[in-house]
């Protein structure tokens, strides 16, 4: 069978049970079993290959740090602290034309720094500003556009869930792997900003100014302390361990 079709039937498979209401990790589940069967021309034997493959799986600690990343990006949502991240920011961009779209980019990458998950980081994003956006008069390209940019930068700037998942699956070394999507990372978000700068300066009208609540510079300096510097020290403490070789990425997950 050409690949093409080997890849239209496995993947016509998880969307019908999908489409059913099967649960996701039963569908993948029975999608691979029967895959396993009919590639290896229905031979029982398969079926004990896939278990002990599963088991295999199931017992390293490579994929460790993935439901770890994600609990700690969820405790950080769910306390609010990630909120206060984006008032620091709020108050330091000031007057600054399309600050909603620049406070985007600047706290989605912070964020993601903590999350590893893509989907966590965009919810977040989505659920905070797309509704502050368009009440401030923002159109929708400049409301939603840097929401769904910046999301997916957890996916590239560690500690990533998907980093972790294909280092685990291409069999090299985690920490080397989530270490090197830190540079492209922040230089997409950089490059995100630089062309948010550039639709403002093309069309002003695209993110209305508004007045803002003038902040001296004491408390900005406060904020700073507070909101931000905290949630600084804990990506510190999990990448930066991993940088300079003090713990493995389980090891930084768990701490």
């Amino acid at each position: 069978m050409e690949w093409y079709w080997a890849f239209a039937m496995l993947l016509g498979m998880i969307i019908f049970m999908m489409a059913l209401g099967v649960p996701v990790a039963i569908t993948f589940l029975t999608t691979n079993i029967i895959g396993w069967l009919y590639f290896n021309e229905w031979e029982p034997a398969a079926i004990f290959q896939v278990v002990d493959n599963s088991t295999i799986l199931i017992t390293r600690f490579t994929l460790g740090p993935v439901p770890m990343f994600i609990m700690m990006g969820s405790l950080f949502f769910h306390t609010g602290l990630a909120i206060r991240v984006f008032d620091g920011l709020d108050a330091l961009f000031g007057r600054l034309p399309g600050r909603l779209c620049f406070l985007t980019v600047a706290g989605g990458s912070i964020f993601s720094t903590l999350t590893g998950s893509s989907m966590a980081n965009t919810a977040m994003l989505g659920s905070l500003m797309v509704p502050e956006m368009q009440r401030r008069g923002y159109n929708q390209r400049m409301s939603m556009g840097p929401i769904l940019g910046t999301g997916g930068l957890a996916m590239i700037i560690p500690p990533s869930a998907l980093g972790v998942l294909l280092a685990a699956i291409a069999g090299i070394d985690v920490g080397r792997l989530l270490i090197a999507g830190f540079i492209p990372g922040f230089t997409l978000a950089a490059l995100y900003a630089g062309l948010i700068a550039l639709q403002l300066w093309m069309n002003p009208n695209a993110a209305p100014a508004y007045e803002v609540e003038p902040t001296t510079a004491a408390q900005k300096v406060k904020l700073v302390c507070t909101n931000i510097l905290p949630m600084g020290f804990v990506v510190f403490m999990v990448v930066g361990s991993i940088i300079f070789g003090i713990a493995t990425p389980t090891e930084a997950a768990a701490v």
